[in-house]
């Protein structure tokens, strides 16, 4: 039942399990756990919604819950203030920001103002997972205004997770868990699941979605027994686990390195790390529970001199603090086995799902990551072939020689360009199509490139001939409101017109799973084919919208994959 009167006092019931009151603009309601307090806000369109900020999902992960996975909260009493943001997780990247705290496992939900479509039907929802390397960003309002999708009548929900070794250091035996940093997204989906009706939305239509190192992370739950009935559809923005960078194969390694940096008091301890022996893992953990977060941040470095043989991915595009694969006898476990393989055999949760890449990922990296990256590649080719790409070491050499020439007849320190171009399309658009392609076997694919070189979220000014293009997290700003675009109106007219079509596909997908569903002049009334396992067609967002087959060189790595890599492969 829903009453309305004015914005004095509304009351919403739904299923029982909860009430909404608004008193001078702030609104309580009951959710599972207990009372929170969310404020009324409106949209730069005027649409009304309600904002709930910092609502826990999870106990704090500190003291003896450190490296821990997560735990459902408990109850609290009285009102919950959850009206503005003031966590975020640990960030292991500069520039820190004031409100870092371990106590960081919160969620944002912001539902449309709407009590007539509440009674009648249930909202589709959005859940957003951010990305950032593992290692920074967050959920907050500040990058990921809901005000688009609201416009769009989405409810939408984002939410924090452990970054770092905080999230994804493990000693692989069982002592420090697995990717907790994953499985804190998976919590907050079953907070979603069992509370999202509350605010008006339907928990039979979650979409899970991200970009970058969160589109990794959808990913995983896709290929995920455990995350299983809790989405729907899936977006996919820029990334895949796939890619070779969200991946490591060395995580006691890593966890031996970063405790090896570590301060000790013990003699026997000293001496075992001077000899270069393995730290006991329960030794390492209760030292990691005791640690400083600033000597955590001050020695885990993103590579940890990692010798090159180990690492994930190049040099310069490798990460420590990643997902890793865990024993299938876990009963916890999230992720198992190659995700080549299970895509490929179908071993996946068979939903919907919309994914892409910016026309030119790599120019976020700037001018010093070029020059860095064509120091790699000229003195070694073989340095193309990434660490979890199975290859015999006689078929390395004419592999990338193959892979070079699709790119430069010269050397890359001599053609930037081209080096942009080989980064662009082997961390980034290869391996997302070769997921998109595999996953076509089993659901519908909708699979884009965004090429609109506008202003808006324009976050890298260099140009370089022969490698313009959108950079990588550059259309976000296209999709959510943020200080960099809170007035539209200041930009071009063709870049309003791009934003506005991007939030109507992906709001058309959350709610229809069709981001082109019926005639729309806004979208020059076209029709979004999905790929097939035999012909990849995709949709190119310029200034114009375009279908189009056969994205970038995804074909031709096909092939020379094929000839020279192992046919049982890890990531692509």
């Amino acid at each position: 039942m829903v009453y309305l009167r004015g914005v004095g006092l509304v009351v919403i019931e739904i299923c029982l399990l909860s009430t909404f009151s608004e008193i001078s603009g702030n609104v309580e309601v009951t959710i599972s756990d207990g009372h929170i307090l969310g404020r009324q806000l409106e949209t730069e369109n005027k649409t009304p919604y309600l904002a709930f900020q910092d609502i826990p999902y999870a106990k704090p992960p500190v003291g003896d819950f450190r490296f821990k996975e997560p735990v459902r909260p408990e109850k609290w009493k009285g009102v919950l203030n959850t009206t503005e943001n003031r966590k975020v997780c640990i960030q292991f990247s500069d520039p820190s920001d004031p409100r870092e705290t371990e106590d960081c496992l919160v969620l944002n939900v912001y539902t449309p103002v709407n009590p007539e479509k509440l009674t009648k039907h249930k909202l589709a929802v959005l859940v957003w997972i951010h990305g950032g390397s593992f290692l920074r960003w967050f959920g907050t309002m500040d990058p990921f205004g809901p005000d688009y999708f609201i416009d769009n009548n989405v409810v939408v929900v984002t939410l924090n997770y452990r970054l770092g070794p905080l999230g994804f250091l493990t000693t692989n035996d069982g002592v420090i868990p697995a990717n907790n940093g994953l499985k804190d997204q998976r919590l907050a989906l079953e907070w979603v699941n069992k509370n999202i009706e509350i605010f008006g939305g339907d928990p039979a239509k979650v979409t899970i979605g991200g970009q970058s190192a969160g589109a990794a992370s959808v990913g995983y739950h896709l290929m995920s027994k455990k995350s299983a009935g809790l989405f729907r559809a899936a977006i996919m923005q820029s990334s895949s686990p796939l890619n070779c960078w969200s991946l490591q194969n060395y995580p006691k390694d890593a966890a031996n390195m970063l405790g090896s940096n570590l301060k000790w008091n013990s003699k026997i301890l000293s001496k075992l790390l001077a000899a270069k022996q393995d730290i006991p893992s329960e030794i390492l953990l209760r030292k990691l529970q005791s640690t400083s977060i600033a000597d955590l941040k001050k020695y885990s470095d993103i590579n940890l001199q990692v010798p090159l043989s180990k690492k994930n991915c190049h040099a310069f595009t490798s990460l420590t603090w990643t997902p890793v694969i865990e024993n299938e006898d876990d009963e916890n476990a999230l992720v198992t086995g190659w995700s080549h393989e299970n895509i490929k055999k179908g071993n996946i949760n068979r939903v919907p799902v919309l994914m892409g890449i910016n026309s030119e990922e790599s120019l976020l990296f700037g001018a010093q990551g070029i020059q860095a990256q064509c120091s790699l590649f000229d003195p070694s080719l073989k340095s193309m072939i990434t660490g979890n790409l199975f290859m015999e070491e006689k078929n390395k050499p004419l592999a990338s020689s193959s892979i070079k020439d699709l790119y430069t007849k010269s050397l890359f320190s001599m053609d930037r360009a081209a080096t942009l171009n080989l980064i662009s399309d082997m961390i980034f658009a290869t391996p997302t199509a070769r997921h998109a392609h595999l996953q076509s076997n089993y659901t519908d694919v909708y699979f884009y490139q965004f090429s609109h070189l506008g202003k808006l979220g324009r976050l890298v000014n260099e140009t370089i001939p022969g490698a313009e293009g959108v950079a990588h997290q550059e259309e976000i700003e296209y999709l959510f409101r943020c200080p960099n675009n809170r007035d539209l109106s200041k930009f071009p007219e063709e870049d309003r017109i791009t934003h506005d079509r991007l939030v109507t596909m992906w709001s058309q997908f959350v709610k229809y799973l069709n981001p082109t569903k019926g005639k729309n002049g806004l979208l020059q009334n076209i029709v979004w084919p999905k790929v097939t396992p035999q012909e990849f067609f995709y949709l190119n967002i310029n200034t114009t919208l375009a279908v189009e087959k056969n994205i970038k060189n995804y074909e031709k790595y096909k092939e020379i994959y094929s000839i020279y890599a192992n046919e049982e492969l890890s990531t692509y």
